[in-house]
């Protein structure tokens, strides 16, 4: 079997060689690169998504202050930035 391979290896044209060598690692280049592409792609799907629902949180928060805020001055009220509080 080994001897066989090598009287192929040696007729084959200097070409040929280098496309059995090259072709398996064009190959696994590929399929390696689309691989590491989705991963990469799902990856900064995942952070769109985490600063999103931060983003959510932190404007909820926000709109829930500006309720205390806005209820001080229907009041009547003046509102206190310093302190945080209406009088």
């Amino acid at each position: 079997m080994i001897e066989a391979f090598l009287l192929a290896w040696k007729a084959a044209s200097w070409g040929m060689r280098i496309a059995a060598v090259v072709g398996p690692l064009l190959v696994v280049g590929t399929v390696y690169g689309v691989w590491h592409h989705k991963v990469d792609q799902a990856g900064y799907r995942r952070a769109l998504a985490d600063i999103a629902a931060e983003d959510k949180r932190a404007i909820g928060a926000a709109t829930e202050l500006r309720k205390t805020w806005r209820e001080c001055r229907d009041r009547g009220g003046r509102w206190i930035q310093s302190e945080g509080r209406c009088s």
